[in-house]
């Protein structure tokens, strides 16, 4: 059952209009990581060239190409409709995906992680998620399409490979949520119990705003802020890459719990 005590408090300071959340020129990566210490997100619109977009695209569809999945020996998680490669960043081939290593080892997200977390203490994009969600069939109640916050803080780099809206999957967000929502984690963090903590939001009653943008379009966000992917509808796709930055901190807190499981099993 969801946790609805400070609920009102949340809302409030949730905002609602996305232009307050875009980025109407290139930030600096100070003030990328100010804007999103500020509302736990902020937005680039089509940032990409057509031709990084279009290298990107290709590698997309080599990385999950069925033939090529299993041999490139990455965990997949599959669902009715949807195909999620977890890479390790260190362990992909920069030869064959050149344009997805480059990208998520870009001096300006290793700069805005560093403004971030502080310098040396992070790990950049360890993580790129690839993935492709399909029409989806069913209701939809847990992450990713809940509106949820991660139990374990992640600074993600977004990018949508295809123009993306509410009708094939575009991110929803409740910019503003991450302070509340970080409170309740670290919470939860202290007591040792954060693979229990309730961190699906009750909607409609917790407002979002979908994210939506052309392809190539950038964000850049917290995830202690309620987000989840919009439904996608027949006939259409949601194609987007993902890195995943952790702070020393929570790697560190991460292994702990794996230790503790382990040891609980």
């Amino acid at each position: 059952m969801t946790d609805l005590s400070g609920l009102d408090l949340l809302c409030s300071s949730i905002e609602t209009d996305v232009s307050k959340v875009t980025a109407g020129h290139q930030l600096s990566p100070s003030e990328t990581a100010h804007a999103v210490h500020k509302n736990g997100i902020v937005i680039f619109p089509a940032v990409l060239n057509l031709k990084a977009l279009e290298s990107l695209n290709v590698e997309f569809d080599h990385m999950l190409d069925p033939q090529q999945q299993e041999s490139l020996g990455f965990k997949i998680d599959r669902a009715d409709n949807l195909v999620n490669m977890r890479i390790i960043r260190d362990k992909l081939d920069s030869q064959i995906y050149p344009v997805t290593s480059g990208l998520f080892s870009f001096d300006w997200m290793d700069e805005v992680a560093a403004c971030y977390f502080g310098e040396g203490a992070y790990k950049l994009n360890d993580e790129i998620f690839v993935s492709d969600i399909s029409e989806t069939i069913s209701e939809q109640t847990a992450p990713p399409f809940a509106l949820h916050f991660d139990k374990r803080q992640v600074l993600k780099f977004f990018v949508y490979l295809t123009d993306t809206d509410e009708s094939n999957g575009a991110m929803r967000a409740s910019p503003g949520s991450h302070f509340i929502n970080r409170e309740k984690r670290l919470v939860a963090m202290e007591a040792g119990t954060i693979n229990a903590i309730q961190n699906v939001l009750p909607e409609p009653a917790v407002p979002s705003v979908p994210i939506k943008g052309p392809a190539g379009t950038l964000f850049v966000f917290d995830t202690d802020m309620a987000h989840g992917a919009s439904h996608v509808s027949t006939g259409k796709t949601r194609r987007t890459m993902r890195g995943h930055t952790h702070s020393l901190e929570m790697l560190d807190a991460m292994a702990r719990d794996a230790a503790r499981q382990k040891t609980m099993d």
